[in-house]
């Protein structure tokens, strides 16, 4: 097995994507190479003849050990693709993460009741209110509120739940140091409540664009069921929603978000909630599901 550590050596390799050291670590599985370290590993993707690498041993181990030092300060977990705290759900989907950086309750990862909450970052008020409220409904039901910590609609969910003395997750689109810069006291109310703040990407590591199409399929990934308060057409909201689909995962709309018509984007069979009643009834179903799945296995 290759240690997380090497893993994410090989992610600071100049021209080695998420997809091509998938396909690296699968073939030493496949083919049970014991490889005792990084230069072992180096020579491998040598005699694998994969080209446009550049490769600066010197200049990855000095990033590799400013993120080692950054995680050890910080009390970040790094949990890898091969540990025994990976996330079960996350390792069902083909483009799973190869590495987590996790502060606070990892477990709350592998918990079988996590309803996502995600909408625009600009809703109306209507819609902030509603996030709000269903994150609390939802957390007296004993979930676990999922969303991005986006302003908007994921900053009302995360609020609505710590409102009611729930844990929440929180996946992000950076590096956990740069999320503490924009937002320090959700981030320890978070964290002070039990809840998680999970990212792929290192401490210090800015938010890129591809990275937030990243977030969304994690989000999707590690939630029962999915509740999209305001959205559009495109942006998070609609990424996060079809990685959904294809997870087969429940996804619901609130009254609001479907008069504005843009539902039909998502898919023909939409499921409205506009009371408790129907949430609860949402929850119970996303829920039962999974329970349905892992009885049949």
């Amino acid at each position: 097995m290759v240690s997380n550590e090497d893993i994410i050596r090989l992610q600071l390799v100049n021209g080695l994507g998420r997809k091509t050291i998938s396909k690296i670590l699968s073939y030493i599985e496949n083919k049970n190479l014991e490889l005792n370290n990084f230069s072992d590993i180096l020579k491998l993707l040598k005699d694998m003849g994969i080209k446009r690498l550049k490769i600066d041993l010197e200049k990855i181990e000095a990033e590799a050990s400013v993120i080692f030092e950054c995680c050890r300060k910080s009390k970040i977990k790094i949990i890898g693709l091969y540990d025994e705290k990976y996330p079960q759900k996350l390792k069902s989907i083909e483009d799973k993460p190869l590495i987590l950086y996790v502060d606070g309750d990892e477990e709350l990862l592998n918990q079988e009741n996590n309803i996502a909450i995600v909408g625009s970052r600009t809703p109306s008020q209507e819609g902030y209110e509603v996030s709000s409220i269903f994150a609390e409904k939802l957390t007296e039901e004993d979930c676990c509120i999922v969303s991005g910590f986006a302003s908007g609609c994921d900053e009302a969910a995360h609020n609505g739940c710590l409102q009611a003395r729930g844990r929440t997750i929180a996946v992000i689109p950076s590096g956990h140091l740069q999320l503490i810069k924009n937002n320090k006291v959700l981030y320890n109310m978070i964290i002070i409540n039990g809840g998680a703040i999970v990212s792929e990407l290192p401490p210090n590591a800015k938010a890129e664009k591809h990275a937030f199409i990243d977030r969304n399929r994690v989000i999707a990934a590690i939630s029962e069921g999915i509740i999209v308060i305001e959205g559009g057409q495109k942006g998070g909201t609609s990424h996060t929603v079809k990685f959904a689909n294809a997870y087969n995962k429940p996804v619901a709309y609130t009254a609001s978000f479907s008069c504005t018509g843009q539902t039909s984007i998502f898919n023909n069979n939409i499921e409205i909630i506009d009371s408790f009643e129907k949430l609860v009834k949402f929850k119970n179903k996303s829920c039962k599901k999974v329970l349905d799945k892992a009885a049949a296995q």
